[in-house]
């Protein structure tokens, strides 16, 4: 998406409350909602929408913001305040949300829906640049089997919710030689185990 500029969607998860707005990289807004975006938000009920230029999607957002008035609510209290976009949550708005996205997708428009494989996809090509931040962590703190617990540390606890959104969206790097990457992972993880392979046997 990157170069594009789209008007997104984000429902939060559990709730009847929705994110609008228009970004040229909708990963870097979700993150900067929640750092486990894939858990904060419904990926199965967010979309995205691709428009032609910037002022294009600016002007639909306008639009739909004075359309949605009447639905307009305060951000998530989880929500940092850093996060910016406060004047742009939303109640009970989805299905008219949904059906104006239809009806623009009929004119042309290029709709990623649902969200869940357009965020798999992205994580899969940042591949390359998870290798490089954890070669980072590996050059600040050694070993990844000697790193401390998670939760005493912003960049391993950002590298946990990585490690756990690559998981959840079956997006997880092949296997390395990071030697104790795996195992810390194991220890610090806030979600499942991943599912093992099925082996072939002959």
């Amino acid at each position: 998406m990157r170069g594009h500029t789209c008007l997104y969607v984000l429902p939060c998860a559990n709730e009847d409350h929705v994110k609008l707005g228009i970004a040229g990289d909708p990963m870097t807004r979700m993150r900067a909602f929640s750092s486990r975006y894939f858990e904060f938000f419904d990926l199965d009920a967010g979309w995205l929408l691709e428009a032609g230029s910037e002022p294009e999607a600016r002007g639909w957002e306008t639009g739909l913001k004075r359309q949605l008035r009447a639905h307009a609510a305060p951000p998530p209290l989880l929500v940092p305040a850093r996060a910016g976009g406060r004047t742009e949550w939303l109640r009970g708005a989805g299905a008219l949300l949904a059906a104006w996205r239809d009806g623009q997708v009929a004119r042309g428009f290029v709709a990623h829906a649902p969200l869940r494989g357009w965020v798999r996809q992205r994580l899969i090509q940042a591949h390359e640049r998870w290798h490089h931040d954890v070669q980072a962590l590996l050059d600040r703190f050694g070993p990844a089997g000697d790193w401390p617990a998670a939760d005493g540390s912003t960049p391993l606890r950002q590298l946990r919710d990585a490690m756990d959104a690559q998981v959840v969206l079956d997006a997880r790097p092949p296997d390395d030689d990071i030697p104790g990457l795996r195992a810390w992972h194991a220890r610090n993880r806030l979600v499942a185990a991943p599912a093992c392979p099925v082996q072939e046997h002959a």
